[in-house]
């Protein structure tokens, strides 16, 4: 049976001699997996589309649980997250998050399209606050949120992944302007920083992250 969706591939595996496995973050079916056949070929069909960030029209074939990419016509590629290794990072940590936090085969039409604005926006602006600004809809579209109960000190509750200003056994100590950053994203602003306060935000949403999911992003600590 033939299968057409809209998809964002994450992550690519080899497999065998000449295939890879394709982890695709559908619009229709959320994530799932497919085969590109004979891809690691010099003249192989689907060479240019069997790249991690490309969004393209898929046709997949589904046989016996196992899926194979039977066409794939592509839409965008995202080249210019290429331009510098910021943009790179900023760009695979969306990647890496989607893999690690989302449920497979579950769904996520908010998420997917906030995804694509969050890629382009990576490749075309500053790609940490747009990075931090994916992060921000990502746990709200989740269902989750971050409270930002905080006024004169700043303190982010570990166990919650609020922020908030009374102190407890389970909080740390914030920059007030990397609070500061962080809050003017989430209420859709541009704010003006340098690039060591905005690494330092980015850090601290994975921080956040790993207190709402519980799991760790790991390409976090490439950037």
């Amino acid at each position: 049976m033939d299968t057409k969706v809209k998809g964002i591939i994450l992550k690519l595996t080899d497999y065998k001699e000449a295939d890879k496995i394709a982890s695709i973050f559908t619009f229709e079916e959320g994530i799932i997996s497919a085969k590109f056949t004979g891809v690691k070929k010099d003249k192989a069909k689907f060479k240019a589309v069997a790249q991690s960030f490309c969004f393209a029209d898929f046709v997949i074939n589904k046989k016996q649980n196992f899926n194979t990419i039977t066409s794939a016509n592509l839409i965008d590629n995202f080249f210019g997250l290429t331009t510098n290794y910021n943009k790179t990072m900023c760009g695979y940590i969306v990647l890496d998050a989607l893999q690690t936090l989302l449920v497979k085969e579950n769904a996520e039409h908010e998420i997917f399209l906030q995804t694509l604005s969050s890629l382009k926006d990576i490749e075309q602006n500053e790609e940490h606050i747009a990075l931090i600004n994916f992060i921000l809809k990502f746990i709200y579209f989740s269902g989750l949120g971050v409270e930002f109960d905080a006024k004169q000190n700043v303190w982010l509750d570990k166990f919650t992944g609020n922020f908030t200003s009374a102190k407890t056994e389970y909080s740390i100590g914030i920059d007030k302007k990397v609070y500061n950053i962080i809050l003017a994203i989430n209420n859709g602003e541009k704010p003006q920083a340098i690039l060591q306060t905005l690494k330092q935000a980015v850090k601290l949403m994975h921080t956040i992250l790993l207190a709402k999911f519980g799991l760790e992003i790991k390409s976090f600590k490439y950037l």
